[in-house]
């Protein structure tokens, strides 16, 4: 006859408890949400008098195609501080024709964000994933936004090393700011900002960020302020300075030479990192010198 282990058995428990997957403290799977242990998040409406859905601290792996359908009073999805999200699919944030805020932030296992993620929004106005760990710049070309002074941020994503071209054609038709920095951006490509009309575009403290093509701003309107700072970048391109009106580059110690004054015709504040900066539009009548500090 066998021994038996009846102290085996009470152990078992607290054992496969402690290994099961469970959320974090602070974690709340709001109605009509369902946040598996490492599993998709669902959130099916209608839901009556829903405007704001804040998702935080939760155990998810993945936003799946369709994850919001039918909520369409939803004004503000924030999806934050989970660091067992993995991926969002294509179609997951998909014609909520309402919905004007997305923040995803804080959700350093986030990967990969497919093409199509974020699909027909007419009425969004702001746009932000930050501190993930993303390889490429998400897809916004099927936005389809409306809304006017559009705000994209794409912030301390330290993986994504490229703006490619046409990056933005798509997202809105109206004018945008694009607020890109503290990534690991090492180049911007040719057409990158191609069909945008620019109010403000930020490349601060992208601290790798040496190359910005020469045709960079062709198909682009704008931008009218420019932040370069705290960059490698060695030159700006010669293509489509003139919309600038304001200039912003401290702690650009590798930008050694502006181009040519001719190229800023718009220009009516710099805040550059040498003095040999300025000697560019030390030539221009008085009425049409810009206003200059150097670091």
């Amino acid at each position: 006859m066998g021994r038996r282990w009846p102290a085996l058995r009470p152990l078992t428990a607290p054992l496969l408890l402690l290994l099961l997957p469970r959320a974090l403290p602070g974690a709340h799977c709001p109605e009509p949400c369902s946040c598996p242990p490492d599993g998709a998040l669902r959130c099916p409406g209608p839901r009556a008098g829903l405007t704001l859905l804040s998702l935080t601290y939760l155990p998810i792996r993945l936003i799946p195609p369709q994850a919001f359908r039918g909520l369409n009073e939803v004004i503000k999805i924030e999806i934050s501080q989970s660091d067992s999200l993995e991926k969002i699919e294509a179609n997951a944030f998909d014609n909520l024709l309402n919905l004007s805020e997305i923040l995803i932030q804080n959700t350093k296992n986030l990967v990969y964000i497919e093409p199509g993620a974020f699909r027909n929004l007419p009425r969004l106005k702001y746009l932000s994933i930050c501190n993930t760990g993303i390889r490429k710049l998400p897809d916004v070309t099927k936005i389809f936004s409306s809304e006017f002074n559009f705000i994209l941020e794409i912030c301390d994503n330290l993986h994504i090393t490229t703006i490619p071209g046409n990056a933005f054609q798509g997202m809105n038709n109206e004018s945008i700011t694009l607020k890109l920095y503290g990534n690991g951006f090492e180049e911007i490509q040719s057409h990158a900002f191609n069909g945008t009309t620019l109010i403000s575009l930020e490349l601060k403290e992208n601290a790798h960020l040496e190359k910005m093509h020469n045709g960079a701003f062709r198909g682009a309107t704008g931008p009218s302020i420019l932040d370069i700072s705290s960059t490698k970048l060695q030159a700006l391109p010669s293509y489509g300075l003139e919309s600038i009106q304001t200039l912003i580059a401290t702690s650009s110690y590798s930008l050694k030479k502006l181009p040519s004054r001719e190229k800023f015709t718009n220009l009516l504040d710099a805040t550059l990192t040498y003095p040999s900066h300025c000697c560019a539009f030390r030539n221009l009548p008085t009425k049409e010198k810009p206003s200059f500090i150097s670091e």
